[in-house]
């Protein structure tokens, strides 16, 4: 008679419910926040978006930013984990736990980065700068955050010839968005340093002070 076939598929279904959680979060902040959420497309060609949000309080810590820092985290978690199991698969033992340590480590480093970041202001008594770049930077990824969304899906469901390629793009387009953005902001603050030294220790100490920690607990 028959004998059954046993079935092997490999299932993304987690992947599925992460972006349609991302994508639910995003709705809801389109339909609680709709304006602010259409002037955040603003950042591409001008300013106004800052200029209408940076005295609202609280700053940083609100829903609207809350639910963003939530998709940013699940942007940069999935982007990290397509591009290790494109280039370097074997590092991957089990794909919703390699995903989830990603999750935790991208976490760390934004509240690493926050608390450095807010020690650094007080040590240099620029906790209003400090606000304000905090500020710039957050909703710089919120804004790529829903600019990738659709990118990120296109990956998932396209042929795994074409990840590395999709991946490459997505990479190298958001690191060049954020190193102008970044410029951006360091021109328009004029943070107020005497010495270039010191403005560049602090911004060291400000950005790559985290990668170093995260390295040193997790990765080394």
């Amino acid at each position: 008679m028959f004998e059954g076939i046993e079935r092997l598929s490999l299932t993304r279904d987690w992947i599925t419910i992460i972006l349609l959680m991302a994508l639910v979060l995003i709705a809801i902040i389109k339909f609680s926040y709709s304006e602010r959420f259409v002037k955040l497309f603003s950042l591409s060609y001008s300013e106004k978006y800052f200029t209408n949000y940076h005295k609202s309080k609280p700053l940083i810590f609100n829903t609207f930013h809350f639910l963003f820092f939530i998709i940013i985290n699940f942007n940069i978690s999935l982007l990290i984990y397509y591009a290790v199991k494109a280039f370097d698969p074997s590092k991957i033992s089990h794909d919703f736990s390699f995903f989830l340590q990603i999750v935790l480590v991208v976490l760390f480093y934004f509240i690493a980065r926050y608390l450095i970041g807010y020690l650094l202001s007080i040590v240099f008594s620029l906790s209003e700068e400090q606000d304000h770049v905090t500020l710039l930077k957050v909703s710089n990824l919120a804004y790529l955050s829903v600019l990738f969304f659709p990118l990120l899906v296109l990956i998932n469901y396209s042929s795994f010839a074409l990840h590395k390629i999709l991946i490459t793009f997505s990479l190298t387009v958001a690191i060049i968005f954020l190193l102008i953005r970044y410029y951006s902001i360091i021109k328009n603050l004029k943070l107020n340093f005497n010495n270039f030294f010191y403005l560049f220790l602090y911004l060291c100490a400000l950005e790559i002070a985290p990668i170093l920690v995260i390295y040193k607990m997790f990765l080394d």
